[in-house]
């Protein structure tokens, strides 16, 4: 007894369209649905970048400020007991270039 080969019938097929309708539609939602959320990771590290460039700035700013003479002289001078040098007291170093070995 050899089974013979059953063409599908009008229910069946369209049976089959809905399943394969409902997994291409799954299949489109979820590459939706992992844009968006790349898209909002994207958009989040965006606005973290610019927060870290501002504190970056305001960061180098406050060392400059702090770096400053005008803001080392007085201290130097209170706690540490130093002053200003004279001209004849000053010894003014010149920078050789990598590699020179010229006195």
């Amino acid at each position: 007894m050899a089974k013979s080969r059953v063409a599908l019938r009008g229910r069946s097929m369209v049976a089959l369209v809905l399943v394969a309708f409902v997994l291409l539609a799954s299949l489109v939602i979820w590459r939706r649905s992992a844009g968006i959320s790349g898209a909002r990771e994207l958009r989040e590290l965006g606005q973290m970048k610019l927060q870290l460039e501002g504190d970056r700035a305001r960061l180098a700013r406050d060392i400059r400020a702090a770096s400053s003479r005008e803001r080392l002289m007085p201290i130097a001078e209170q706690r540490l007991g130093m002053r200003i040098p004279s001209d004849g007291q000053m010894i003014i170093l010149e920078r050789r270039a990598v590699g020179d070995t010229t006195p």
